[in-house]
């Protein structure tokens, strides 16, 4: 029988144990929503409010995201948005690897091209309202 030579045998025990850290690392993000309903509490049409800024609305959200349910990677560039979490607790994570653990009373902004994720990893609803400049529908 044939043995390997001793760089191919040290390779595929690298590629072998690289993989299984890969498989075995932090979860990937999500793209779509689960779990999530998501209520248009009120919106202003920006343009009939504001000159110069197209067909745009001030929109206030409610969002109540289930347990274990959350909102798919997406980003806010030309949608700045603020949040404030009503009740139980979100985990928001950025692309650029920053994670905020946020609780009922606290507030938080996304704005630009940094995308990030939000989910519920408690055992409770997690509510919140966010107020956002966006594209009219």
């Amino acid at each position: 029988m044939r043995q390997w030579p001793p760089i191919a045998a040290i390779a595929a025990g690298m590629l072998a144990g690289f993989g299984g850290g890969f498989a075995a690392g932090p979860r990937s993000a999500p793209h779509e929503d689960r779990l999530v309903e998501q209520t248009s509490l009120t919106a202003i049409d920006l343009t009939k409010a504001v000159s110069r800024l197209g067909h745009r609305e001030l929109r206030l959200s409610q969002v109540v995201i289930a347990p274990g349910g959350h909102i798919g990677l997406h980003n806010h560039r030309d949608d700045p948005t603020v949040a404030y979490v009503i009740d139980g607790a979100l985990t928001n994570h950025h692309d650029d690897g920053t994670v905020d653990e946020l609780r009922a009373g606290q507030a938080f902004a996304e704005f630009g091209a940094r995308s990030h994720w939000v989910e519920n990893k408690g055992t409770m609803p997690a509510t919140f309202v966010f107020a956002s400049v966006s594209r009219r529908e």
